[in-house]
């Protein structure tokens, strides 16, 4: 772990470097950096969540922030946004009320907006068709 101060505040920064990997859950406060790999649930009620472009994480996450530059492989709620670059690549939905997405990024699930869509978590969005309804059972 890593601390650095500014302006007499002190920010704690966690970061899992290339060639760590972590299986299981992991719940942090402020920030986490992951440059390694995480398998499991990432989780923080107000944290920043940064996806390094060498980091890969396989898990479902739950966080304030997400900026995803790396490889996620499992569904994202982000309370206040999530941002991702052109490095970035999903494979899971994404539910978030304000969602940058810059030209180049790769998403392949659903997405989900609106003001409430920060308090709710992915697997407790509603399928909006009987067709998604089977398809989702049929999975």
């Amino acid at each position: 772990m890593k601390l650095s101060k500014t302006n007499g505040n002190v920010n704690t920064l966690a970061i899992l470097s290339n060639g760590v990997e972590v299986i299981g859950d992991i719940l942090f406060a402020e920030e986490l950096q992951v440059s390694g790999k995480v398998a499991g649930k990432v989780t923080s009620d107000t944290g920043t969540l940064l996806i390094a472009e060498t980091g890969r994480v396989e898990a479902q996450v739950d966080v304030g922030i997400c900026i995803i530059r790396g490889t996620v492989d499992g569904n994202v709620s982000a309370r206040t946004r999530i941002e991702i670059y052109k490095s970035g690549r999903v494979r899971g939905d994404l539910i978030t009320p304000v969602l940058l997405v810059e030209e180049g990024a790769v998403i392949n699930g659903t997405i989900g907006m609106g003001k409430e869509a920060g308090s709710r978590l992915p697997e407790e969005s509603p399928p909006d068709s009987d067709e998604e309804r089977i398809r989702v059972k049929s999975a």
